[in-house]
């Protein structure tokens, strides 16, 4: 997700067919964050990973009307929405003195 943002940062610097093509590349790569963090909701069953797919495909929306300052906020909401499971995980390894 950190990539995204920073293919998202290059967007405002392209115009006509580079930007055409530029969003469509960036609205493929977020389908796939989007369909990555579906499939760890599904393994690991946290909600927070549900949370970052709805913020990644708010992003798309942000996309597709050139807020691209909003498509950033949302994955930024995202990346945030994930850290905070994989602190819970190092929580509870520290707390089984598994770290």
């Amino acid at each position: 997700m950190i990539i995204a943002v920073k293919l998202l940062e290059k967007l405002d610097e392209l115009k006509g067919d580079e930007l055409a093509g530029a969003e469509k590349m960036m609205l493929s790569f977020l389908d796939a964050l989007a369909g990555e963090a579906t499939i760890a909701h599904g393994v690991l069953g946290l909600r927070n990973f549900e949370e970052a797919r709805k913020k990644i495909l708010d992003a798309t929306g942000k996309i597709w009307s050139q807020d691209y300052l909003g498509a950033t906020n949302n994955i930024s909401k995202a990346i945030s929405s994930i850290t905070t499971s994989g602190s819970r995980a190092m929580q509870t390894l520290k707390e089984k003195n598994l770290l």
